[in-house]
Formats: C-alpha cells, structure tokens, sequence
C-alpha cells in the first residue's frame, strides 16, 4: 500500500471563498477556532473525502443513536428484534465507510453495547407510547434530514428534522453530545442553530416558527423558546462573520481565526494539517508530523520537525511498497501512543486507530 496524499493546502487558498455557513459552522467560527473552519473548505476543495479526519467515536454513535430514534417514531421499527438488527445494519455501514476511506485504519471499533441498550429501551419507550409520526397527517408534513440552501442570506444546511403543520414549521436538531451547561442551562450555541435553521425555514416560505426542539443522546427533548428579534441579530452576525472569514484568506492571516488554547485541537478533523495544532502532552493520543530522515527497518520511520526527532514504530502492518521512497517526505502520523507510558521521550508507535499522511 501506499499511503494517503495531501496536496499542499498553502497552494488552494487564492481559490477559497466562504459564501455560506451551516449554523453548526457559524457557532464554531465565534466559539470554537475559526480556522479549522477554513481549513475544513481548504480540503474540500480537493473533493476527497479521505483528507479530513473521521469524526470521533461518540459523534458517529450519536448520529446512528439518532437514526434509531427517527425510524422508531416513523413506525418504520416495530420490536426489539428490528431494533437490533438495524442497529447492526447501520455499524456495519460506517465501519465499512470508514475502512474505505482510511486505508491505514486497521480497526474502525464504533460499537457500544451500553449506549446500545440505552437506545433500544428509549426506542421501546417510544413504541409503548406510540409517538409514531407518519410522513403526512391531516396536511402535516415531516422532513427528515431536510437540506435547505439559502445562500442569499448567507446560510445552508442539513436540518434533522421540520414538522411543517398548516403553516407552521417545528424545528427538532439532534445533538450526540451535552445539551446543556454545567447549571443545567441549553447550550446558547444550540440555541442559536435554532434559531438560524428557524430563519432559514422562514426565507424559504416554509412555515412560521412554532417550536424549536434539541433532542439529546437519551432522546429527551429540550425545548428552546423562538425569538425573530433574536433570528435577526443572528444573520446579521452570521454575514460579519462571512466578512471575517474571506478577509482573513485574502490576507492569510490565520492566526487571527486559530485558537490552539481551547484544548479542541485532540479531536479537530483538520489536526493533520494544521500549523497551529496543540494537543497537550499527556494526552493519550498524539498527532505528530515530520520529515522522514531515515527508516531503520519497515517498522520504524525516523522523522524531524525542527529540532525533534521522532521515532514511530509498529509501521510493519502496512505493507508499504518501497518505504525508502519516502526518505525527505513529510508524513503526519493521527492518533499514535508513546511507546512508553512511563518515558518522556519522542518514541511513539502506531495504533490500530492510527492514520498516516504524506504531505505534498
């Protein structure tokens, strides 16, 4: 094998231009680190879903969570057995994605048999109340999954899902992680998504904001009071930041959008290529990157950054044809330990959740 190849991200950014956000990216952008954001349209640009990194485990088990949910309350699932069973169907679904995509993943583990369990009780609790919701009832209307593209106003995404009723739209966004703060208060970024989907809906003539739900992982539902005074002030704020952003790639500087000291770095899709990556040393997965300066044997690469030298072993798995080629190559290496626990050296090895990059 040989592995991935990333262009040179330095090379795409006179042709990167921001039109649009989805309202999970506008709340990234002001809360989190603005240049993943950009980093993220960067490697799009090479329409090769491979390049960005996987999203973590408890974010892809949420979304199958989730799916679970939505054919429960549909009546498209009916027994514990068809829970179970479509709970299997949709692992193995993206477990296979994820071994396509990511050639160097050895093992795409997604499974949890407790969160598991914990869906199917919810989802046998929906069935006992029979909250079914057909597509169409009495001219209501439900939309899963909905894209909705109003790039006029700056926005466009994918909602969950819409109740249109007779006029009326309810919104319902999924949420895999923490729905509310440490005082128990919805998280004001979800609220504002919300409120960003309910002015997409609005643009569109879709319906008059009526109710504006988050659904977390246990399928609680939380529900957001809907204010326009509040849509209003966010799509001004959403076409500031569409200002910032294209600013900011016209004059390169990313340092103004970078925000290493949020300790999101670990699991941000774009760590491989980043320049302004920080990931604290006792984490237990390490991204390292460097210019291979020697390889001992097929297990062992030697890379420099600067004035380190790193050791990474275990490379023996991959079956690399000619692993001399890449002697003066850049390698990025995701997800790797240190070889010991106990020592504080540069000697790490590769893991079965390991990817490697080569960096044009």
């Amino acid at each position: 094998m040989r592995f991935p190849q990333i262009p040179n991200i330095e090379n795409v950014w006179d042709s990167v231009s921001i039109d649009a956000l989805s309202p999970s990216t506008f709340s990234w952008v002001n809360r989190g680190c603005g240049f993943a954001v950009l980093l993220q349209k960067a490697v799009k640009s090479f329409k090769d879903n491979s390049l960005s990194l996987p999203s973590g485990r408890s974010a892809l088990l949420g979304t199958i969570i989730h799916k679970i949910y939505e054919l429960t309350i549909k009546g498209e699932l009916t027994s514990i057995t068809e829970l179970k069973s479509k709970w299997e169907e949709l692992i193995t679904e993206k477990k296979n994605e994820l071994a396509s995509l990511y050639p160097t993943l050895r093992n795409a583990s997604l499974n949890d048999y407790d969160k598991r369990n914990g869906a199917i009780r919810y989802a046998m609790g929906i069935m006992r109340n029979k909250r079914f919701e057909p597509n169409t009832r009495n001219g209501c209307i439900v939309l899963s999954e909905k894209w909705l593209d109003c790039t006029e106003i700056g926005l466009r995404g994918k909602a969950d899902k819409l109740i249109l009723d007779n006029g009326n739209v309810d919104i319902v966004d999924f949420k895999s992680g923490q729905v509310t703060d440490d005082s128990g208060v919805i998280k004001t970024e979800y609220c504002d998504q919300l409120h960003l989907y309910a002015a997409m809906c609005q643009y569109l003539s879709m319906g008059t904001p009526r109710r504006l739900a988050l659904v977390d992982i246990d399928g609680e539902y939380h529900n957001v009071p809907f204010s326009m005074e509040h849509c209003n002030l966010l799509l001004s704020e959403v076409k500031d930041t569409l200002e910032l952003l294209n600013s900011v790639v016209k004059s390169k500087d990313f340092m103004t959008l970078a925000k290493p000291k949020l300790g999101m770095c670990s699991i941000c899709t774009c760590r491989h290529i980043c320049k302004y990556c920080e990931i604290p040393a006792d984490s237990y997965y390490q991204t390292i990157s460097g210019i291979v300066s020697a390889i001992p044997s097929t297990n062992m690469y030697v890379l420099q950054f600067g004035n380190i030298t790193y050791y990474v072993s275990g490379l023996n798995i991959y079956n690399v044809e000619s692993p001399n080629d890449y002697i003066g190559k850049q390698l990025s290496f995701v997800n790797v330990i240190r070889a010991s626990q106990t020592a504080d050296d540069y000697t790490y090895r590769v893991t079965e959740n390991t990817l490697v990059y080569e960096q044009l």
